[in-house]
């Protein structure tokens, strides 16, 4: 193990709908981290959301479950699944939101609670989190090491990730809102927002500035009243309010030598599931077309999207 002068907590996402992805993309993560990290908190879903969140659920948890066991005898690990009985649920968002209530998922039906029991049981103030669909490429052994760093620099930090796709040559990133570039600092940026995906921060910030939960626009809180959903906002747009109101900033940045970068795939069809394991391959071997340089979301000359767009598009 690597250990900093302050300590990292690596902290995955994973629930039963996940295992198509998770049983290829969870050895990719942790083969990327494991030896940066001081501990490794694997946050298993134990609540079954509604709608697309829910797609696959019961076929796969013995799946997910035989997937864990095996990654176990790799990593050293810990398996924690998601307790929603209410004293737990009153102490988590008396930590987060200085509340006694928290959402248990957000008005889509999407994960919400589950986010904040992930973080909360990691035992270190910094934690490194990942959604169970994050890609990562640039082989990098410091990352963690600089990410951590960079806390002690800036007093105002709340987030940091990745570079959001691999580097392109004149450092510019696609679909990104850049507040700016960091001078002197190759292929680092203080964007806005915060993204729930995949980030790095010092929980403790949370706890002394307290999330405000809010509610969705009221067309979406429509939609969850219809869907049976809790009337919540997603929690990056909650993390992205709090970042606003205390003046905090996200940077993401590659790193030192081939650093470290993400990747997110925007759709799932057939064509991503079957081919994963050659995905994975190509990214860990920097071996994409350079229309994907600067660019987070997987592009359609990695993975043909173009049965999902059509869908989409009618």
């Amino acid at each position: 193990m690597l250990y900093h002068k302050e300590p990292v907590s690596l902290q995955i996402n994973l629930s039963p709908s996940d295992f198509r992805i998770a049983k290829f993309i969870l050895p990719h993560q942790l083969k990327a981290l494991a030896n940066q990290v001081d501990e490794i908190i694997l946050t298993v879903e134990s609540k079954p959301s509604r709608g697309r969140f829910a797609t696959g659920w019961t076929e796969n948890i013995a799946n997910l479950k035989s997937l864990l066991t095996d990654i176990a005898e790799t990593f050293e690990v810990k398996v924690i699944h998601v307790d929603y009985a209410e004293p737990k649920k009153r102490e988590i968002a008396q930590y987060f939101f200085n509340s006694a209530y928290i959402p248990e998922k957000d008005f889509r039906g999407g994960p919400f609670y589950a986010y904040f029991y992930g973080l909360y049981h990691c035992k270190n103030d910094l934690v490194f989190h990942l959604d169970a669909d994050m890609f990562l490429g640039g082989n990098s052994s410091k990352w963690i090491a600089e990410a951590a760093s960079l806390f002690n620099q800036y007093s105002n930090l709340l987030c940091v990730a990745p570079l959001p796709g691999p580097p392109v040559e004149n450092e510019q990133l696609k679909g990104q809102h850049i507040i700016k570039k960091i001078d002197g600092v190759p292929f680092m940026y203080e964007l806005a927002g915060f993204s729930t995906r995949i980030f790095m921060l010092k929980k403790s910030l949370i706890n002394r500035y307290k999330i405000k939960l809010t509610r969705p626009d009221l067309k979406d809180q429509l939609k969850a009243i219809i869907r049976g959903n809790p009337n919540a906002d997603l929690p990056e747009h909650q993390l992205s309010d709090l970042m606003s109101k205390h003046q905090l900033t996200r940077i993401d940045f590659l790193g030192s030598g081939t650093g470290m970068w993400s990747l997110h795939p925007p759709y799932r069809n057939q064509n991503f599931y079957e081919g994963l394991p050659d995905l994975i391959n190509r990214i860990e071997q920097n071996n994409l077309p350079e229309s994907q340089n600067g660019f987070y979301d997987i592009v359609d000359e990695v993975i043909d999207w173009s049965d999902v767009k059509e869908k989409l598009f009618k």
